[in-house]
């Protein structure tokens, strides 16, 4: 069976995350804060050491090859078999890239460990940097901007409401890859109520991730506090900014859906927004991420290339189980900057942090019980 030509577009940049998430993974040792190596902390004098330049080379070049290898396996499944072996392979694809980019890095970080212990390399103290008064630093949007799903959620009731008198007996709710749609509903007030739920639940999910930006501790460099502060606010509010513009792209999916329920879009018109929304995603998120770097290492770089000195004033890696898995209860802050890659992470010392895991995790299994029971 062959695959309808609306379909292959959306497959085709669904091809791309792989590529463009194993770039990602390959360059993030270069966006990662100089003072940080395969998660490890060493001196700032030592970003231009032969060799832990030549490890972060090596890593980017495995990686590099593990990605154009899981690019052209997703190419050559979109190409002779979509039907049966591209989703499949994509799942796969991405799989490797992740499993993979983090047991190199584990690898590279415990030579990391040694070569560093090897040196001689300590924290002379627990240097921190803080700051009095209300200092004129850039700030992450306010949550007041996720006001701006309301009227998403309300359009999309909206639509329901009048649109349901005539909606069809038979409701799509799902299409193969050869653009057939092989799964039907009849028409009820569940099914109209499912975009609904399905913008609430975005609007739920990137509210809250919002609100850990808000609420994150900030990255500093004690050895720069006011540079490194200016860096981080400008980091913290590039990714709010992109976090509600790309929240607000998906939630307007809702209303899509909902023109489908009601017989005013096919299913396979359904996907031209979809793909839009697929690529506005994957490009902003990876300029961002490239531009920005993890708590805006990148500008940092650009306005402090010399002055730092070879100390360590603080290392913290004993915190760091496997490199990314944050685990000190005597720290306060439930939410922190990643060690290795970009964005946010957990305290999972805090029991509140367990906490907060379980209830996220709950309001998604809600929210697939209520998809089943509606439609």
């Amino acid at each position: 069976m062959s695959v309808t030509s609306p379909v292959i577009p959306l497959l085709g940049l669904l091809t791309l995350v792989v590529p463009l998430m194993g770039v990602l993974m390959a360059l993030t040792p270069y966006l990662m804060p100089k003072r940080e190596c395969f998660a490890v902390t060493v001196p700032d004098d030592v970003a231009r050491d032969p060799y832990l330049r030549r490890l972060k080379r090596t890593y980017l070049a495995i990686m590099l090859a593990l990605a154009a290898a899981a690019t052209i396996a997703c190419a050559a499944a979109l190409a002779l078999d979509p039907e049966h072996a591209f989703v499949a392979t994509l799942v796969v694809a991405a799989l490797v890239l992740c499993v993979g980019g983090y047991a190199l890095m584990l690898y590279f970080r415990a030579k990391v460990q040694r070569y560093k212990k090897a040196q001689g390399w300590v924290a002379e103290g627990r240097r921190s940097a803080g700051f009095i008064g209300d200092e004129p630093f850039p700030k992450p949007l306010s949550l007041a901007w996720d006001l701006l799903y309301v009227p998403v959620i309300l359009i999309t009731l909206a639509m329901g409401i009048v649109g349901y008198p005539a909606m069809p007996d038979k409701v799509p709710l799902h299409m193969d890859l050869a653009g057939k749609v092989n799964e039907w509903a009849g028409k009820s007030p569940g099914v109209v109520a499912f975009p609904v739920l399905f913008v609430l639940f975005i609007a739920v999910c990137l509210t809250v991730a919002h609100w850990v930006i808000l609420r994150s501790k900030k990255g500093s460099d004690p050895a720069m506090p006011a540079a490194s502060a200016w860096a981080y606010g400008m980091f913290a509010r590039a990714q709010s900014v992109m976090l509600v513009g790309m929240g607000l792209l998906v939630s307007l999916l809702g209303p899509v859906i909902q023109l489908t329920f009601l017989g005013v879009l096919s299913m396979a018109q359904a996907l031209v927004p979809i793909g839009v929304v697929v690529a506005v995603i994957l490009v902003a998120s990876t300029a961002v991420s490239l531009v920005y770097g993890q708590n805006g290492s990148r500008l940092l770089a650009r306005v402090s290339a010399d002055g730092r000195g070879g100390a360590m004033p603080r290392d913290n890696d004993r915190y760091w189980k496997g490199g990314i898995f944050y685990v000190n209860p005597d720290d306060p802050a439930l939410f922190l900057p990643e060690r290795f890659g970009i964005g946010w992470t957990i305290n999972l010392g805090r029991p509140a942090a367990w906490a907060f895991v379980v209830g996220f995790a709950l309001v998604i299994a809600g929210f697939i019980a209520a998809s089943f029971l509606l439609t």
